[in-house]
């Protein structure tokens, strides 16, 4: 039986060559301190526009493709953002082509690596946090333990989305003891589907919780949900290794701010819009409608053993006339800021009659600053 052994050269070629170019890339940023704004093909290789990270966030009102968009520019752009910074681009020269030919790398393959040394931005994208209460409490191997079941019930709720064929590539990054966790994508549906794989998570790890009440039982939970915009960087590495996304900006600091007045098993929604999808603002409320109707297909989804009568995410108030509403609540952070956010349920009915449910319910806010 013949391989296909032309294939397996060329991309052995493609890796050695994207080596080679990250290599080089590392030496250029000086151990990440230069960020690569923008680069275009040249003759005899690369043009690049280099910036310390320093000078990049202090430039003032910079126009959209500096931050935003794919570092690899048109001629046009090229020449706005030369201007706009007032740096002469540098050349590197390389010894294979750029953009075609099988002994070369495409575009694709050169922006996947000068992605890793720059520094993007995101109008608008969700976030989520969680929190182990008294995590600080257990053993060091209590810790370790909680730690991966929280990650493997966030693994099985993504394996979950991916099967139902939902967009949704999970990033995220400890905070010691929990995690923000967002969608690698970006978009609207994108959002919703990180409502989505928030309620299915919280399905997860309570199913989890109950099954390892005697044997090692996991810590309550309090969980904010929130978006804005933000950074995004990368870590710089010699090595060509997987690549690692982390996001700072409005979006990460206000669920941070929601989940330092969280209670424990309470679920905080931040009161953000996304204005970035067109003249109508998406609001909390918007989402929430948006995942219950994509959780309505993972009705008979099996879950150690049960099946799922009906999950759903939802915000709390109280009861007016004939309906419920929804009822804001003003937190203050520690630094004495205000923010407006939610109280949130995920309840699921398992088709044995049983229930599962996290959040608090409105009647257990007493003391909250309700609007």
């Amino acid at each position: 039986m013949y391989g296909d052994t032309q294939g397996h050269h060329s991309s052995g070629r493609r890796d050695d060559l994207r080596l080679s170019l990250n290599q080089l890339l590392f030496g250029l940023s000086q151990f990440g301190s230069n960020a690569i704004v923008a680069w275009r093909p040249s003759g005899k290789g690369l043009e690049l526009i280099l910036l310390p990270k320093t000078r990049l966030f202090e430039l003032k009102d910079p126009i959209k493709r500096v931050f935003e968009g794919p570092r690899h520019l048109s001629d046009e752009e090229f020449k706005q953002v030369t201007q706009f910074i007032g740096a002469q681009p540098t050349e590197i020269r390389l010894d294979f082509s750029i953009g075609g030919g099988a002994t070369g790398l495409s575009h694709e393959d050169v922006e996947s690596v000068m992605s890793r040394y720059s520094i993007g931005f995101a109008p608008f994208r969700m976030v989520f946090l969680i929190d182990m209460v008294g995590f600080s409490k257990h053993t060091p191997e209590e810790q370790a333990s909680h730690l991966s079941t929280l990650k493997f019930s966030l693994s099985l709720a993504e394996a979950t989305l991916h099967r139902a064929g939902l967009p949704m590539e999970m990033g995220r990054s400890t905070t010691g003891d929990g995690y923000y966790v967002w969608n690698l994508e970006m978009g609207l549906n994108q959002d919703v589907s990180l409502f989505v794989l928030m309620t299915l998570f919280s399905l997860y790890y309570k199913s989890l919780q109950r099954e390892m009440s005697e044997k090692m039982p996991l810590p309550e939970l309090r969980m904010a949900l929130s978006g804005g915009s933000h950074y995004v960087f990368y870590e710089p590495s010699p090595k060509y290794v997987a690549r690692h996304e982390y996001i700072v900006g409005d979006a990460t600091i206000n669920a941070a701010r929601l989940i330092g007045k969280a209670r424990t098993n309470q679920i905080l929604v931040g009161d953000c819009l996304n204005m970035s999808e067109g003249l109508e603002a998406w609001t909390p409320q918007r989402y929430v409608l948006a995942a219950n109707k994509v959780l309505d297909g993972f009705r008979s989804l099996k879950v150690f053993g049960n099946e799922v009568g009906e999950s759903r995410f939802y915000l709390t108030g109280p009861r007016d006339e004939a309906r419920f509403r929804n009822q804001k609540i003003k937190i203050v952070d520690k630094h004495g800021f205000e923010h407006i956010c939610y109280n949130a349920k995920v309840n699921t009915h398992m088709k044995d009659g049983s229930a599962v449910f996290a959040g608090l319910q409105h009647s257990d806010l007493s003391g909250a600053s309700k609007l």
